[in-house]
């Protein structure tokens, strides 16, 4: 009975300690070169691994360089921390701040989160990019090779960064609505009525001159008469020296 007893317990610890029942962390990568940089507080040597679950994070003038797999790797820039979790097919990497570079072949390999946003190439084939985080700014992300699909994490709405492009993200101007330019045809013209012809042979007429009153102009005739008859009146009178009246004056 004891024989049997041991050999059951014998039994059980081997199981446990098989690998592929082991519940620690998975290692999702591998450190190809570092300089001042830290893996969970501690100078972060190169050669050392990448744990599910670890923080990496660089200072000043600081980088990393980490492999996944022999088509999929990123670099942290100086001032940079990140947090991966995920599996050796599917790793995650979150940045809290900084700028991280990634390459990959695999859509599904990796994929780049920020608080807002996850980032990862939107079709098989060679892809780079880089994605920037500054506290309370949004990501900017750089398609350098490839294109990159991004999805916003509050809205769902995801987007297309073409190669050679920069967007933020999130990036309102992706999804607001368009609107047409106005139009740029001129509207109807207001038709012009031609002026009323003169017919032919008779002259535009002319402004009409001020008219003179009718009884001054008889009254200038009528002085001018009176005064040729009291001229003759007077002649006569001191030619003929009668004693006669003087002469009606004559009409005109």
């Amino acid at each position: 009975m004891r024989d049997s007893s041991c050999c059951t317990v014998l039994v059980l610890l081997l199981c446990l300690s098989a690998p592929g029942n082991s519940q620690g962390p998975q290692v999702l990568g591998k450190i190809v070169s570092s300089s001042a940089a830290s893996l969970g507080g501690v100078a972060a040597p190169s050669g050392g691994t990448v744990l599910s679950g670890d923080t990496l994070s660089t200072s000043a003038d600081g980088t990393a360089l980490v492999r996944f797999t022999a088509a999929s790797q990123v670099e942290l820039s100086e001032n940079t921390s990140v947090s991966f979790s995920g599996t050796p097919a599917h790793v995650r990497l979150k940045i809290a701040q900084g700028t991280v570079g990634a390459m990959q072949s695999d859509p599904d390999s990796l994929l780049i989160e920020t608080s807002q946003c996850t980032l990862q190439p939107a079709k098989s084939g060679n892809a780079s990019y880089s994605v920037s985080v500054l506290p309370g700014t949004s990501a900017k992300v750089i398609a350098l090779n490839g294109t990159v699909l991004a999805a916003e994490s509050d809205s769902g709405h995801a987007f297309i960064i073409s190669e050679g492009e920069t967007s933020p993200c999130p990036n309102a101007a992706a999804f607001a609505p368009r609107v047409s330019p106005p139009s740029s045809s001129p509207g109807p013209r207001e038709e012009v009525k031609p002026a009323p012809s003169v017919p032919a042979g008779q002259a535009s007429p002319s402004p009409e001159a001020p008219k003179h009153s009718n009884t001054a102009l008889w009254l200038l005739l009528l002085g001018g008469g009176a005064a040729a008859g009291i001229g003759a009146a007077v002649a006569a009178g001191g030619h003929g020296g009668g004693g006669g009246g003087p002469a009606s004056p004559s009409a005109p």
